[in-house]
Protein backbone atom coordinates (compact mmCIF):
# COMPACT_ATOMS: atom_id res chain seq x y z
CA UNK A 1 0.00 0.00 0.00
CA UNK A 2 1.28 3.49 -0.87
CA UNK A 3 1.09 6.36 1.62
CA UNK A 4 -1.39 9.08 0.62
CA UNK A 5 1.30 11.73 0.22
CA UNK A 6 2.97 9.65 -2.52
CA UNK A 7 -0.07 9.74 -4.80
CA UNK A 8 0.52 11.67 -8.01
CA UNK A 9 -1.99 14.18 -9.33
CA UNK A 10 -2.02 13.02 -12.93
CA UNK A 11 -4.43 15.76 -14.08
CA UNK A 12 -2.04 18.42 -12.78
CA UNK A 13 0.94 16.71 -14.44
CA UNK A 14 -1.00 16.47 -17.70
CA UNK A 15 -1.98 20.16 -17.52
CA UNK A 16 1.65 21.16 -16.91
CA UNK A 17 2.89 19.03 -19.81
CA UNK A 18 0.22 20.46 -22.10
CA UNK A 19 1.11 24.04 -21.13
CA UNK A 20 4.83 23.52 -21.76
CA UNK A 21 4.12 21.92 -25.13
CA UNK A 22 1.84 24.79 -26.13
CA UNK A 23 4.30 27.48 -24.97
CA UNK A 24 6.91 26.07 -27.35
CA UNK A 25 4.54 26.57 -30.30
CA UNK A 26 3.69 30.24 -29.64
CA UNK A 27 4.65 32.65 -32.44
CA UNK A 28 2.43 35.72 -31.91
CA UNK A 29 0.53 37.60 -29.23
CA UNK A 30 -1.79 40.48 -28.56
CA UNK A 31 -2.68 42.26 -25.37
CA UNK A 32 -5.06 44.83 -24.04
CA UNK A 33 -4.17 47.12 -21.14
CA UNK A 34 -6.97 48.71 -19.17
CA UNK A 35 -7.28 50.49 -15.87
CA UNK A 36 -10.05 50.57 -13.33
CA UNK A 37 -11.37 52.94 -10.67
CA UNK A 38 -8.67 54.73 -8.71
CA UNK A 39 -5.90 54.14 -11.26
CA UNK A 40 -3.68 57.15 -11.77
CA UNK A 41 -1.93 55.76 -14.83
CA UNK A 42 -2.78 56.09 -18.48
CA UNK A 43 -1.83 52.52 -19.31
CA UNK A 44 -4.72 51.84 -21.69
CA UNK A 45 -4.59 50.51 -25.21
CA UNK A 46 -3.80 47.53 -27.38
CA UNK A 47 -0.62 45.83 -28.59
CA UNK A 48 0.13 43.12 -31.10
CA UNK A 49 3.39 41.46 -32.00
CA UNK A 50 5.61 38.47 -32.58
CA UNK A 51 7.24 36.00 -30.22
CA UNK A 52 10.54 34.28 -30.93
CA UNK A 53 10.64 31.09 -28.87
CA UNK A 54 13.83 29.34 -27.78
CA UNK A 55 13.72 26.12 -25.76
CA UNK A 56 16.55 24.68 -23.70
CA UNK A 57 15.86 21.87 -21.23
CA UNK A 58 13.15 22.93 -18.79
CA UNK A 59 13.28 26.55 -20.03
CA UNK A 60 11.24 28.20 -22.77
CA UNK A 61 12.28 31.78 -23.62
CA UNK A 62 9.88 34.28 -25.15
CA UNK A 63 11.44 37.26 -26.92
CA UNK A 64 8.42 39.51 -27.50
CA UNK A 65 8.28 42.50 -29.85
CA UNK A 66 5.09 44.49 -30.26
CA UNK A 67 3.65 47.81 -31.28
CA UNK A 68 1.39 49.26 -28.60
CA UNK A 69 -1.23 51.90 -29.40
CA UNK A 70 -2.35 53.81 -26.33
CA UNK A 71 -5.81 55.28 -25.81
CA UNK A 72 -4.67 58.58 -27.33
CA UNK A 73 -3.42 56.88 -30.50
CA UNK A 74 0.30 57.13 -29.73
CA UNK A 75 2.36 54.18 -30.95
CA UNK A 76 5.07 52.68 -28.76
CA UNK A 77 7.50 49.86 -29.66
CA UNK A 78 7.77 47.32 -26.83
CA UNK A 79 10.26 44.51 -26.22
CA UNK A 80 10.26 41.99 -23.38
CA UNK A 81 11.95 38.69 -22.68
CA UNK A 82 10.26 36.14 -20.45
CA UNK A 83 11.48 32.76 -19.25
CA UNK A 84 8.99 29.98 -18.58
CA UNK A 85 10.46 27.10 -16.56
CA UNK A 86 8.83 23.71 -16.05
CA UNK A 87 9.07 22.74 -12.37
CA UNK A 88 7.60 19.60 -10.74
CA UNK A 89 4.30 21.21 -9.57
CA UNK A 90 4.11 24.50 -11.49
CA UNK A 91 5.47 26.60 -14.35
CA UNK A 92 7.63 29.53 -13.25
CA UNK A 93 7.37 32.81 -15.18
CA UNK A 94 10.28 35.25 -14.96
CA UNK A 95 10.95 38.58 -16.64
CA UNK A 96 14.52 38.70 -17.92
CA UNK A 97 15.65 42.22 -17.20
CA UNK A 98 19.22 43.41 -17.11
CA UNK A 99 21.53 40.81 -15.56
CA UNK A 100 19.08 39.12 -13.17
CA UNK A 101 15.75 37.40 -13.84
CA UNK A 102 12.79 38.80 -11.91
CA UNK A 103 10.44 36.11 -10.60
CA UNK A 104 6.88 37.06 -11.51
CA UNK A 105 4.81 33.98 -10.73
CA UNK A 106 4.76 30.27 -10.13
CA UNK A 107 1.63 29.25 -12.04
CA UNK A 108 0.11 26.05 -10.67
CA UNK A 109 -2.72 24.07 -12.26
CA UNK A 110 -6.10 24.57 -10.59
CA UNK A 111 -8.15 22.83 -13.31
CA UNK A 112 -7.29 20.76 -16.38
CA UNK A 113 -6.91 23.98 -18.40
CA UNK A 114 -6.52 26.70 -15.77
CA UNK A 115 -3.51 27.93 -13.79
CA UNK A 116 -3.23 30.47 -10.98
CA UNK A 117 -0.32 32.23 -9.30
CA UNK A 118 0.82 30.48 -6.11
CA UNK A 119 1.73 33.81 -4.49
CA UNK A 120 1.38 37.39 -5.68
CA UNK A 121 4.40 39.22 -7.06
CA UNK A 122 5.28 42.31 -5.04
CA UNK A 123 7.01 45.22 -6.74
CA UNK A 124 7.37 48.27 -4.52
CA UNK A 125 3.87 49.08 -3.32
CA UNK A 126 2.24 47.18 -6.19
CA UNK A 127 0.82 43.65 -6.08
CA UNK A 128 0.67 41.55 -9.24
CA UNK A 129 -1.51 38.46 -9.66
CA UNK A 130 -2.10 36.24 -12.71
CA UNK A 131 -4.33 33.54 -14.13
CA UNK A 132 -3.62 31.49 -17.24
CA UNK A 133 -6.15 29.55 -19.33
CA UNK A 134 -5.35 27.02 -22.05
CA UNK A 135 -7.87 27.24 -24.87
CA UNK A 136 -8.01 25.01 -27.93
CA UNK A 137 -6.33 27.63 -30.13
CA UNK A 138 -4.61 30.05 -27.74
CA UNK A 139 -3.10 30.67 -24.32
CA UNK A 140 -4.77 33.44 -22.32
CA UNK A 141 -2.79 35.17 -19.57
CA UNK A 142 -4.52 37.77 -17.39
CA UNK A 143 -2.52 39.99 -15.03
CA UNK A 144 -3.98 42.25 -12.36
CA UNK A 145 -1.91 45.05 -10.82
CA UNK A 146 -3.08 46.82 -7.66
CA UNK A 147 -1.31 49.55 -5.71
CA UNK A 148 -1.71 53.10 -4.42
CA UNK A 149 -1.60 54.46 -7.99
CA UNK A 150 -2.59 51.37 -9.96
CA UNK A 151 -5.67 49.34 -10.71
CA UNK A 152 -4.75 47.73 -14.01
CA UNK A 153 -5.47 44.65 -16.04
CA UNK A 154 -3.25 43.22 -18.77
CA UNK A 155 -5.02 40.66 -20.92
CA UNK A 156 -2.68 38.63 -23.16
CA UNK A 157 -3.52 36.18 -25.93
CA UNK A 158 -0.75 33.93 -27.27
CA UNK A 159 -1.08 31.72 -30.33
Amino acid sequence: MFPLNSLVDYKALSALAQLVERLQKVRAFSFTASNGPGSKTNWRGHGRGDVTVTSCGAHTLFAERAEFSDADGHKIDLQNTYRWTRCPAFVRLEHLRRAQPVLLFNLAPVTEHGFRHQAPHLCGEDTYTADLILHADEIELIWQIHGPRKNERLHYHYW
